[in-house]
């Protein structure tokens, strides 16, 4: 089934399980209209669109940058069956993350080893790893494009399922901050890349 943004998508609210979580209404090919639940619950943002505001064209042309990153590293957008395909999971999560969520005010660096070769360009939509001290790959969204960075650090979205960095234990969607030196491309130290992005 394909989703395609239109000016019927609008942000929202929904108390899950007694947790309030942003989310959108979105409407398919076939014009039936459902609730899409964001990761990020309401004490988790930095700022609140308001109920039922549009999904603009800043907001498609950042789902544009999000969904050509995955599909750069072979997570397609296609029917699996499911309402809204991984990919696009994903990408809708990140412009959220990237519009609304609160990023940690120090960033992150020493958990994480250093990247020996050189990235020319990094950008928003660009899907990176990270590869921690115990040498163990984790995957992440770039959010902000190299013009906006101002303090040497990137806002990056965790798209794996789980990652423990000393005591804290991140989930999908987690929004950190880290320094351009510890960012990879894909996989790059990995001996075998071909594990695509396990998303919950």
């Amino acid at each position: 089934m394909r989703i395609t943004p239109g000016e019927s998508w609008t942000w929202s609210y929904r108390s899950i399980e007694g947790q309030d979580y942003l989310g959108l209404f979105i409407t398919n090919e076939k014009g039936m209209k459902y609730f899409f639940r964001t990761n990020f619950m309401v004490q988790h943002l930095r700022t609140f669109p308001e109920y039922g505001s549009p999904f603009t064209v800043r907001d498609a042309q950042l789902l544009n940058d999000f969904m050509a990153g995955l599909m750069a590293v072979g997570i397609a957008d296609n029917d699996q069956g499911k309402d809204v395909s991984t990919s696009m999971e994903i990408a809708l999560n990140a412009v959220a993350c990237a519009l609304f969520v609160r990023a940690p005010k120090r960033a992150i660096e020493h958990a994480f080893l250093p990247y020996p070769g050189k990235i020319d360009h990094i950008k928003r939509g660009q899907v990176i790893s990270l590869y921690s001290k115990d040498k163990k790959v984790s995957d992440f969204i770039v959010l902000d494009d190299e013009s906006q960075v101002t303090d040497g650090t990137f806002r990056v979205m965790f798209a794996n399922r789980e990652l423990r960095i000393g005591k804290h234990m991140l989930s999908v969607g987690a929004l950190i901050r880290v320094p351009r030196s510890v960012i990879c491309p894909f996989r790059a130290l990995s001996s075998n890349n071909s594990n695509h992005i396990s998303y919950a």
